[in-house]
């Protein structure tokens, strides 16, 4: 049986906040205070920030970024890792997300340009589904579309964010419910048909209600849709490791965008959901 890896940074409050929770969940240090066990699920702590807090601040040539997470899967036969970390919007709305990464266009927050991360979609669905239950007062949970980086790892991850300000970042009730998401969402087997999606606002409503039904990988909102290439198209399907069933389009695509997702998919194989 694999092992399922969780990261976070020092750097980040929410993060440190997240850490104080899994250890309350019986994370013990093994071998250092950066490397947690509980279980078949590893916990690894990171000093320097996952994602860069400014723009283009880490050039998208600097390997590995932002630590050798292949290295680490390897020696410690990691299947995915969830992201456990704060999200931030000017809004400062208190929201739970979580999202695949990756850059449509240019890698301004790390990563690589025109690239995505692999992801597992159903271990992400089985997360946001337990973000969803008894969810604290005020605070959306929803799905993000694919952002920021990492990009180039070969082991999948998706992020599971707590935002969106620094108030939420260090509630403690807040970061336990997101804490307690992502281990049972980790130990959940539960399996649905998975699907990429198109168009609609960062936040994703439409897909986000879906979800509740079947499984998102990768997400190219309204706003990145004139990015789309064949190739970038083909990046969705093929790095979201589960298996993509089909694709499904959000209203509101124009026409001329419309065309060319469906032209590109039909060549890939994949369906496109009615």
């Amino acid at each position: 049986m694999k092992n399922i890896g969780i990261t976070l940074s020092r750097s980040d409050p929410a993060g440190v906040n997240i850490l104080r929770a899994l250890k309350g969940e019986g994370f013990k240090e093994i071998e250092s205070e950066s490397i947690l066990k509980n279980g078949n699920i590893y916990l690894f702590v990171i000093d320097q920030l996952i994602v860069p807090e400014e723009k283009y601040k880490v050039s998208s040539e600097t390997q590995p970024y932002p630590v050798d997470y292949d290295a680490l899967a390897q020696k410690y036969s990691i299947e995915y890792y969830v992201v456990a970390s704060r999200h931030w919007s000017e809004s400062g709305k208190p929201c739970l997300t979580v999202h695949p990464t990756g850059n449509f266009g240019k890698a301004i927050y790390g990563g690589r340009t025109r690239e995505l991360q692999r992801t597992v979609a159903n271990p992400m669905r089985n997360v946001f589904l337990e973000l969803l239950k008894n969810a604290p007062k005020d605070y959306d949970v929803s799905l993000e579309a694919t952002h920021h980086s990492p990009t180039e790892f070969k082991t999948p991850m998706f992020f599971a964010e707590l935002g969106s300000s620094e108030s939420q970042w260090r509630d403690e009730n807040v970061a336990d419910h997101l804490a307690s998401a992502i281990l049972n969402g980790i130990k959940s087997t539960q399996r649905v048909e998975i699907a990429i999606g198109f168009g609609g606002g960062h936040y994703c409503p439409t897909f986000t209600f879906m979800e509740r039904g079947i499984a998102f990988g990768h997400i190219c909102p309204k706003y990145a849709l004139d990015l789309l290439t064949d190739d970038l198209i083909s990046q969705m399907v093929e790095k979201t490791l589960d298996k993509v069933d089909y694709a499904v389009l959000d209203e509101g695509i124009k026409g001329y965008q419309k065309k060319k997702i469906e032209v590109s998919i039909r060549k890939i194989g994949v369906k496109i959901r009615d």
